[in-house]
């Protein structure tokens, strides 16, 4: 440059840190890469203890999970060995072994896990088994003998039987006669490969992490009990094989906290006593180290990764930053330079350090206009996009969108980059949406009004959903020339959920009207239907009846009792309190009772249960028996649902703390509703089976809505429908959930 040329003629070469981009491209790294360096390690260590928090945490559950699978096991087999000990047959002195035997066979027959069943006397002699392997073997040294001839349930150590030759854990219990004495314990043998096979298969569905793990079980010596490798049962001690101690291994689990031995964290959990079960074992599930915290080195090269790239982002901008700043400074220096060595140039080169002056205080001016205005502006938009009413505007005269707001692009689903500047034909070819909208509210005919105000209530179909929109139309007037209409303001807010609740406000007020109505029809019908059956009955009964009318009177009066059958579920819908035999109820046991009743129906069905209960629900007060008519029909709906192709039937109860409410889901995988069977249900007489009365649905819906709860439903077909049942835990206003006053 000039200036350079002419100033450092006589000293040589300027140094590159001399000049002033170069000073300002280290500063701006500087001030860029030391913040950077120290955000960035506090945010590696931060979220580094998060993952090793949030991997161990994830480990302790799945064990905790794990142990109580095996709590589940446990329970289940001492379930089984008490429902035996209550055998006829077994509590029947007189019974001979070979009657015994057929009871074990049947037992083991329908209990697949059971491989045997022993049966000894009071002195301990074995009287009868499966397979009269070990008759006659005295077994009065066996704990697990002792135990049980104490009057209770007993579950063994594992341990070596000389009697079967094999490892066993024993199951015991005392078998009593119908006069309460004593006759002999009962022992039922089952495979240990079942506990192994329960173990792993709960660990490949509840994986903790990306991590494989596997399942383990010792005992208070340190045992092990089960493994997936079987040479290790019994073989191998944990404390030995570890180098720790009981002691220590339970101050961990008391913390909670995991256990690293060489290349393996371990996470272990007490399984817990109960009535026939007091033996010190523990669950614990293993990863290896490297896998289980691969995420933190993965963590560790995408932080490396992510601020190479953010520096050289940074050195390339700052490197452009400080041209773009040098560049007119160096401009005007040049002006200066000329000005200041009596260039001959126009005046205003003179004049350019007082306009420089000059300009730099009309800039101050200007800066501080425009953060005002700037201001105001960014309020302006922070309104427009936090409002929940979506607002958007078009020119009138070309139809381009010049204002779309956040709200109109979740309803529209458009980005707004899209949708400014564009006219609105080109924006309704990119979202159905739109187009739909501009359709109801019927915004193109206003385009070309000059002043517009209108306010309506639209219905249209988004994204294949109903909705509904209160929409106000106004004309906007120009900056310059407020006489000057140029543009149309649309703000319109989602009514949806408002109808929705007034669509199911008024369903629920027709149902009840509908249920009365019906009451009161099906109470005059029955009165004279129980006439003619009375005479349907004579006649048939009469001597004189012609046998070829016999079979007539017959299905008249099967189809009196049916139409009777209808009575009853109308006078169901208007009164659907009955007798309110109201009680404190556990809704759990409830559905305990209603999936035992329909065991042989899934079973035969090909339908698994699944049950995910909370285990502590508050009791609820109400008639059972109406409750149990609301499981039913949806228990026996979803098993419809899935009759002939088998399927998945899960149910779960949650406890919502903050608003009482207990949440029962029922979710099956059978063929799914379309829209027009889900916007019917519960519509009486409706129905889609073929002997279906349509009244069970409407009955339910009635039951839960005078307990102040609701039904939801969701479905899709092919994949199959949810029922959600909202249950308050306590009532409203003094009320019982049956409408009773409480004390």
């Amino acid at each position: 440059m000039y200036y350079n040329e002419r100033k450092y003629d006589n000293q040589g070469e300027i140094f590159m840190f001399q000049t002033l981009k170069s000073k300002l491209l280290i500063f701006f790294l500087l001030v860029t890469f030391i913040p950077l360096l120290v955000i960035g390690i506090m945010g590696y260590l931060t979220q580094k203890n998060e993952l090793t928090a949030n991997l161990e945490d994830s480990l302790s559950a799945h064990t905790s999970g794990m142990s109580a699978e095996i709590e589940g096991f446990i329970r289940e087999r001492l379930y089984d060995v008490e429902y035996l000990a209550r055998n006829p047959v077994l509590m029947d002195n007189e019974a001979s072994s070979q009657e015994m035997r057929q009871q074990f066979n049947q037992f083991v027959n329908v209990h697949d896990l059971y491989f045997g069943v022993v049966m000894t006397n009071t002195d301990g002699i074995v009287i009868a088994d499966t397979n009269d392997d070990t008759v006659g073997a005295d077994v009065t040294n066996r704990d697990w003998f002792n135990r049980s001839m104490e009057g209770e349930a007993y579950v063994s150590e594992m341990y070596y039987s000389p009697v079967i030759n094999e490892s066993v854990i024993v199951l015991s219990a005392p078998v009593y006669n119908y006069q309460g004495e004593m006759t002999g314990i009962i022992t039922p043998l089952f495979d240990l490969d079942e506990l192994t096979s329960t173990m792993q298969n709960f660990n490949r569905e509840q994986q903790a992490g990306d991590s494989d793990t596997y399942a383990f079980l010792i005992n208070g010596s340190g045992e092990v009990i089960s493994h997936p490798d079987p040479d290790k049962s019994l073989s191998v001690n944990y404390f030995e094989r570890f180098d720790t101690s009981r002691e220590e291994l339970q101050t961990v689990i008391d913390s909670e906290g995991l256990i690293t031995y060489d290349s393996e964290v371990h996470a272990l959990r007490k399984i817990s006593t109960m009535p026939g079960f007091q033996n010190d074992w523990y669950a614990g599930v293993a990863a290896e180290k490297d896998d289980f915290y691969a995420p933190l080195s993965r963590l560790l090269n995408q932080y490396l990764i992510v601020f190479g790239l953010v520096l050289l982002v940074v050195t390339f901008a700052v490197f452009r930053l400080s041209r773009y700043i040098v560049r007119p400074v160096e401009h005007l220096v040049d002006v200066t330079e000329n000005v200041a060595f009596g260039s001959k140039k126009t005046p205003k080169y003179v004049q350019a350090y007082e306009e420089v002056n000059r300009l730099n205080y009309t800039f101050d001016n200007m800066t501080r206009k425009l953060e005002e205005r700037e201001r105001g502006h960014r309020k302006s938009s922070l309104v427009l996009d936090t409002t929940d009413n979506g607002v958007f505007a078009m020119n009138r005269l070309n139809g381009q969108v010049t204002m779309f707001n956040r709200q109109s692009e979740k309803v529209f689903g458009i980005s707004r980059n899209q949708v400014i500047g564009a006219k609105g034909c080109a924006v309704s070819k990119e979202s159905d949406a739109f187009k739909a909208f501009l359709g109801a509210a019927d915004l193109v005919s206003l385009l070309g009004k000059e002043q517009i105000r209108r306010k309506d209530e639209i219905e249209c179909d988004i994204h294949g959903d109903k909705r509904y929109f209160y929409v106000s139309v106004t004309s906007l007037p120009t900056l310059t020339d407020p006489s000057d209409h140029e543009e149309m303001l649309v703000v319109f807010h989602d009514l949806t959920e408002k109808r929705k609740m007034e669509n199911e406000l008024v369903r629920s007020e027709k149902l009840k009207i509908v249920g009365e109505m019906a009451a009161g029809v099906a109470h005059e019908i029955r009165n004279p239907l129980a006439t003619i059956r009375g005479f349907m009955q004579l006649f048939d009964s009469s001597s004189e009846a012609a046998k070829e009318n016999r079979k007539y009177y017959n299905l008249i009066i099967k189809e009196i009792d049916r139409v009777n059958d209808i009575c009853n579920d109308l006078m169901n819908i208007a009164n659907p309190n009955g007798t309110k035999k109201a009680q404190d109820t556990n809704l759990e046991l409830v559905l305990d009772d209603m999936l035992l009743l329909h065991q042989s129906q899934f079973r035969h069905r090909d339908i698994r249960v699944n049950t995910y209960f909370h285990g502590r629900l508050p009791s609820v007060h109400l008639d059972v028996s109406r409750i149990q008519q609301v499981f039913l029909n949806l228990i026996q709906n979803a098993a419809e649902a899935m009759d002939g192709g088998g399927g998945r039937l899960t149910i779960s109860t949650t406890f919502r703390k903050n608003d009482q409410i207990i949440v029962i889901t029922f979710a099956d995988t059978g063929e799914g509703m379309d829209e027009e069977t889900l916007s019917r249900l519960g519509t009486p007489f409706y129905t889609t089976k073929e002997t279906g009365t349509g009244l069970g649905l409407t009955t339910s819906y009635r039951i839960i809505e005078e307990l102040g709860g609701q039904v939801l439903v969701t479905s899709e077909r092919g994949i199959g429908t949810t029922f959600t049942v909202h249950i308050p835990a306590v009532p409203e206003n003094g009320m019982d959930s049956q409408g009773e006053n409480t004390p």
